[in-house]
């Protein structure tokens, strides 16, 4: 398991989505966006017309397809050229707050609340800056959308806090029946299932998918994991050796 074995509030998996099966659920789940821009400039072209609304929606919709390909592109360049990798000092409570910022006008579109919860102070963590943004907007971005399609309380709470094994840092919602069996399922139902991870995604959770192999560029995974009384996906990032915040 590694470093962060025995980590109480979390769970380590093994399992590794292939690239073919990663890039099959990317582009089920690209449909979704797609359609929703395709309708949307359909019904512009029918009434000669397009409001501020249907504007925000489209420009919304398409940067989620853009984050959902950065990210898996990204994630290929940095698995390719991990040995190589520089981990750097990063502040993760900055990195949320600009993905917490970022998410906002996506989660709108869904009615869906973002919360940014940060425990306590501490230095930065051992990390790819950009690899985590991404991770952090792929995921969240799949989240907003299962949000809106499965609870009745909207809301998505992004927190970090400290552990015994470093900085935790995760995204969490009303999952209260998602336990690491639910994740270990979805990493092999990859590619192979349209819906893999139906406990929190309603398309093929491929957010999910390239956020975790980003993060296995750095030398982590997704985990299960508990802030409080809800339940999420999380990371376990190691404290960098500066002393200094950032």
């Amino acid at each position: 398991m590694g470093r962060n074995e025995g980590f109480k509030n979390v769970r380590t998996l093994s399992a590794t989505v292939p690239a073919n099966e990663l890039l099959t659920s990317v582009a089920e789940q690209l449909k979704l966006p797609l359609s929703n821009i395709a309708r949307a400039s359909e019904l512009a072209q029918l009434t000669d017309r397009i409001g501020m609304a249907e504007l925000s929606a489209i420009h919304a919709q398409a940067m989620a397809a853009l984050t959902l390909v950065d990210g898996y592109m990204l994630g290929l360049e940095l698995l390719r050229d991990q040995a190589s990798l520089a981990l750097e000092p990063v502040s993760i409570s900055s990195v949320l707050t600009e993905v917490a910022h970022a998410l906002e006008g996506f989660a709108k579109q869904y009615r869906v609340v973002i919360e940014l919860e940060i425990t306590g102070k501490y230095g930065p963590v051992l990390g790819h800056r950009a690899g985590l943004r991404a991770v952090f907007m792929s995921l969240g971005q799949e989240l907003i959308e299962a949000q809106a399609a499965h609870t009745k309380s909207a809301r998505l709470t992004l927190a970090a806090s400290r552990s015994g094994y470093g900085i935790t840092a995760g995204m969490y919602s009303n999952y209260e029946e998602l336990q690491a069996v639910h994740w270990k399922q979805a990493l092999e139902l990859c590619g192979r299932a349209r819906q893999p991870f139906t406990m929190m995604s309603a398309g093929s959770g491929a957010g999910i998918f390239v956020a975790d192999t980003i993060l296995q560029a750095m030398d982590t995974r997704l985990r299960v994991g508990r802030y409080r009384r809800q339940r999420g996906l999380v990371t376990v990032l190691r404290s960098s050796p500066q002393l200094s915040l950032v």
